[in-house]
């Protein structure tokens, strides 16, 4: 009787010990959201303006992709067969409804910031004067 009292106190301790370690993990590890990283895969440009005029007619594709550590990758080809892309980190504020991309420009990093609602990322950029819109959906 008295070692199965120990033994039961043994496997009671451990079990305590197990969740306090645990609870410190999940503390210092952030939201489940947050590690597991449900956004991350290909986006499909599904719309591209320029000005107000569509240029999805001059690409056989342009993709984003958002990886699971935190980087991603915009490659695009165009009907030429001119072939380029971007990379950088990304960034995603469920609550907020944003996501921020960080890319190399030049010998400085620039953020900027969009709107990520229902799956979709909506770019509107102004480049050279002139408004750039994208619209990018999950495959």
């Amino acid at each position: 009787m008295k070692k199965f009292a120990q033994a039961l106190c043994l496997a009671m301790f451990s079990v305590f010990f197990l969740f306090c370690l645990a609870a410190c993990d999940a503390e210092n590890m952030g939201s489940l959201k947050d590690i597991s990283r449900p956004y991350a895969g290909m986006y499909i440009c599904k719309e591209l303006s320029l000005g107000g005029r569509d240029m999805r007619g001059d690409f056989e594709e342009i993709t984003l992709e958002l990886k699971q550590d935190g980087s991603f990758v915009l490659l695009y080809e165009t009907k030429e067969g001119n072939r380029g892309g971007y990379n950088g980190t990304y960034g995603l504020d469920s609550e907020k409804g944003e996501i921020s991309l960080t890319a190399r420009q030049g010998k400085r990093d620039k953020s900027f910031t969009f709107p990520y609602r229902n799956g979709t990322i909506c770019i509107d950029y102004n480049l050279f004067g002139t408004l750039l819109h994208a619209s990018f959906g999950a495959n």
